[in-house]
């Protein structure tokens, strides 16, 4: 018989059930929640081993739904001067004259951020392909996703076989852990050539669960070269790339629309300069949208249209992004700026963009986000307020607003963090 556990805690917010449930247990067996109720309703039996949280808030582990390891270790070091794509440039640069290993030490603290503020799923953009083996380590529930782009570069064909060795060697070896997947992320509508664009479509049409992502309508920048092909971006592309066509669609999401890209995409990561259009598109092709606060703030992004998405049914997680733009990988900080940005947004709303609304734009809302039975069992716990409020929107900015290290976390069934104290 698989072995079950028993935890305890003050509270559980649960994310289905309106109300928080007081003195309450989980009953976990292997990899799934089995059972979640009040204690007194708890059933001992000797194959059950118990541990109580004590006082603490137990909920479902935080989604970090876009997020860049590689570049943890440039927190403060690419401040914003000369605007986007100055700060792009730079950014290049400094990842030019990273070494693998340097990477990997970056990987390395952004993984012990994650889990210290409570993340347990992460979904990596992999520029230098070193975070798969650190993932599959770690314990975290992850995705990577390989970045593909040929900008400055002249042959599509060429990257792209270059872009499959470094992944077959990322990949190489077992045993994978089932918390653990892959795919591709074509960087953006504007760094990727057609050629690449088919390229990886190609590949997909083979793995058709194959996890995608892109950057898309990020920066007024881009929204410049789409509606009038000119700007920063535009002109930088005309300098690297000169064979490039100007892209013939007036909204990026437009764009992938005309390449067939759209039926591919799994998330639109951004999505500050969208139009009617594309919040039709998305929706139709059930694409999830993945807003970044943090770094939204630090570029001073168009305001990001929460109300529309919401009111098209389009599915919208929070993300990081990466500490180049960005002061911490906390999912904990980035509820509480989209709280400051959208007011009028419940505490318990907020919440779910990094819970069970995160889980459903990931594709992931039956076995993800949510306290109950039949689903993975991915918790972590936060010290409780020493007089439970009964409002549970009270709650859920009590929760919103903790700081520092969570008291207990764990994925698919297994401790990650020993309990505090």
């Amino acid at each position: 018989m698989i072995p079950r556990l028993a935890l305890f805690a003050r509270a559980i917010l649960t994310r289905h059930r309106a109300q928080p449930l007081e003195n309450a247990f989980v009953l976990i067996q292997g990899h799934r929640i089995l059972q979640v109720g009040e204690r007194k309703d708890l059933q001992f039996l000797p194959s059950v081993r118990v541990l109580d949280l004590g006082d603490t808030i137990l909920l479902p582990g935080l989604i970090n739904a876009h997020c860049h390891l590689d570049f943890t270790s440039l927190r403060g070091k690419v401040p914003l001067r000369d605007g986007f794509r100055d700060w792009l440039t730079r950014v290049a640069r400094k990842t030019r004259a990273t070494t693998p290993e340097d990477f990997k030490r970056s990987i390395s603290e952004g993984i012990r951020q994650s889990l210290d503020h409570g993340t347990t799923t992460l979904y990596d953009i992999a520029t230098s392909y070193e975070s798969y083996a650190l993932l599959k380590k770690s314990g975290l529930r992850s995705a990577v996703f390989f970045e593909a782009l040929d900008f400055g570069q002249p042959l599509p064909l060429a990257v792209w076989k270059r872009i499959l060795d470094r992944v077959q060697r990322a990949t190489a070896f077992p045993p994978h852990p089932t918390t653990l997947r892959w795919g591709f992320s074509p960087h953006t509508p504007y760094t990727v050539s057609r050629e690449l664009f088919h390229l990886v479509g190609r590949q997909l049409a083979h793995h058709r669960k194959m996890p995608t992502a892109i950057h898309v309508g990020e920066s007024r920048a881009e929204w410049e070269l789409f509606q009038k092909g000119r700007g920063a971006l535009a002109k930088r592309r005309s300098e690297l790339n000169p064979d490039w066509a100007k892209p013939h669609a007036k909204t990026p999401v437009q764009f992938l629309s005309k390449l067939g890209w759209l039926p591919k995409l799994d998330l639109a990561v951004h999505c500050n300069t969208v139009d009617g259009k594309d919040l039709e598109l998305l929706e139709k092709h059930r694409i999830g949208v993945v807003h970044c606060p943090g770094s939204h703030a630090f570029f001073g992004h168009p305001k990001f249209r929460y109300a529309e998405f919401k009111e098209w049914g389009i599915p919208v997680a929070l993300g990081t992004d990466s500490l180049a733009s960005n002061r911490s990988l906390s999912m904990f900080r980035e509820m509480r700026l989209f709280a400051q940005a959208n007011p009028a947004v419940k505490p318990s709303e907020v919440l779910s963009l990094t819970t069970d609304r995160a889980a459903e734009a990931l594709g992931e809302g039956k076995s993800l986000g949510q306290v109950r039975p039949g689903y993975l069992a991915d918790l972590i716990g936060v010290p409780a307020p020493s007089l439970l409020p009964k409002d549970p929107e009270e709650l859920a900015d009590w929760v919103i607003h903790h700081k520092g290290p969570v008291s207990f976390s764990m994925v698919n069934g297994e401790r990650l963090l020993r309990v505090a104290g």
